[in-house]
């Protein structure tokens, strides 16, 4: 008798480990494929042209800029442009008087600008394009991803008339140019400002790998910020970036071959009890 126990004990052991391994291949995990938030950069003055520091961002990570190369810069929580200016809100980034945009406001905390290269947004414009990018490679069984930043894109007037400055972000793929950050495959997001204004995230925004295009040659995928300051430079503008996030829903690939396995030794301990009851 004390046979036919232990037998349906190790039977009901079995089902149970191969009902869970059945049901779990079929929930989906969350996997982190892209995470930067600036702060492991070394470079603590208060601008630092990104190429100067590249170990401190993922591998592959690239910028570009048609005008001033140093409008696509980093820095630090505490700059003046990540405050409030009551004479000129439209200056900087905060969005009320007496706070910070991008925190905690110290020196240990960085965000990326694109569009200015030192101050706040004062003095003559930085017109042309400039874009940065991270690579990215989908995990295998990614059903859809998600994409979420911290942003704020603030312009003024300089003169009269007026123009419209962009900023884009998206997905890129095959044929994707650093050089033409604003031109992607999926589209994140697409902000204008047309003579002056202000606008902010944070955004988190889910895409389907369907609508993602192809890779590039390498297999990734590429992040991409890019920003269009007017020719006219009649409008002062500049984006802050920072949190920068990539996640991913993966189902897990079904195991088959251990679900068979213990499916035939579930057999055999069934047979094994028929004998030993037969026995007894």
């Amino acid at each position: 008798m004390k046979k036919i126990i232990a037998n349906k004990t190790l039977i009901a052991g079995l089902v149970t480990c191969t009902f869970s391994l059945t049901v779990t291949a079929v929930h989906a995990n969350t996997v982190t494929l892209l995470d930067e938030n600036f702060d492991d950069a070394t470079n603590t003055t208060i601008q630092s042209l990104l190429s100067s520091n590249p170990s401190s961002l993922p591998a592959g990570t690239a910028w570009s800029s048609t005008g001033n190369a140093n409008s696509v810069n980093l820095r630090l929580g505490s700059d003046s442009i990540n405050t409030y200016n009551s004479g000129n809100p439209l200056q900087r980034f905060a969005t009320s008087v007496g706070s910070n945009f991008f925190l905690p406001a110290t020196a240990a905390n960085k965000f990326l600008v694109m569009g200015d290269d030192s101050g706040q947004l004062a003095g003559s414009s930085s017109s042309g394009t400039f874009g940065f990018a991270m690579p990215f490679t989908l995990a295998s069984g990614t059903t859809d991803i998600t994409v979420s930043f911290d942003w704020v894109l603030s312009a003024f007037l300089l003169g009269s008339g007026g123009d419209t400055d962009q900023f884009q972000v998206g997905i890129g793929g095959n044929n994707f140019n650093i050089n033409a950050p604003l031109t992607t495959a999926a589209n994140v997001l697409d902000q204008s400002i047309a003579i002056s204004g202000k606008t902010y995230g944070p955004d988190s925004v889910n895409l389907a790998v369907n609508t993602l295009g192809t890779t590039d040659v390498n297999g990734q995928y590429w992040l991409s910020f890019g920003y269009l300051e007017n020719v006219s430079s009649q409008t002062n503008g500049a984006v802050g970036i920072d949190n920068i996030k990539i996640t991913a829903n993966v189902t897990p690939v079904p195991l088959p071959a251990a679900v068979w396995i213990f499916l035939t030794g579930f057999m055999g301990f069934l047979a094994l009890g028929k004998r030993n009851r037969l026995a007894v």
